[in-house]
């Protein structure tokens, strides 16, 4: 069974410039949702998560959110009062110049942070875990670590970017969003791997 929130209920869903940016953004609006919270994009400036206790979590580019996330030198994130914008917490800040400037758009040093947050969500634990299957018939596997469902679903998502942006497989087949958790299926020259997310049962 996933844990993943609802789609926010607006009017925006239709406006081909909200659409593309939430598709643009999935990677880091999937493992929020995971977490159990309403995840919209704010204003095309920002990916905002309801944590449903009176707070949100903004997270910006520091400037409008590029078309292309690949424009993306970093990250920060805030958590404040929604009645209260003014009451807020800088939790972290990977923009140039930034005391995280070093993990640059890195997705899981700021997953982990915002898996630091007090807020209730769901107790469920995943394991990210990718597959490799040479044309002659030999498997390799590589685990992962026992997550959050927010850090587990990023670190899916860092896996799958790794695959096709530096080691030049393309994704063939994806498992949709609400058929369970993900799951993705890559080619290279005959070569397939397979990257998914379980529940853990540890």
């Amino acid at each position: 069974m996933t844990t993943l929130a609802a789609l926010p209920d607006h009017d925006r869903r239709t406006d081909p410039l909200s659409v593309r940016l939430f598709r643009s953004y999935r990677h880091v609006i999937t493992p929020l949702r995971y977490l159990g919270w309403i995840t919209d994009i704010a204003d095309e400036f920002a990916i905002r998560a309801d944590l449903g206790d009176g707070t949100e979590v903004n997270i910006t580019t520091g400037h409008e959110l590029p078309l292309d996330p690949a424009q993306v030198a970093g990250w920060k994130v805030v958590r404040r009062d929604i009645d209260n914008p003014a009451r807020h917490t800088a939790l972290y800040d990977s923009t140039p110049g930034g005391p995280q400037s070093h993990h640059r758009a890195g997705l899981l040093p700021m997953f982990a942070r915002i898996d630091a947050l007090d807020s209730t969500r769901t107790a469920v634990r995943l394991t990210t875990t990718a597959t490799y299957c040479a044309p002659y018939g030999l498997n390799a596997n590589e685990s992962g670590a026992i997550d959050t469902p927010g850090m587990a679903v990023a670190r899916y998502f860092e896996r799958c970017r790794n695959l096709t942006a530096v080691k030049g497989y393309r994704r063939i087949w994806e498992r949709p969003e609400y058929e369970g958790y993900p799951l993705a299926v890559f080619e290279k020259d005959g070569y397939l791997a397979t990257v998914r997310v379980t529940l853990s049962h540890d």
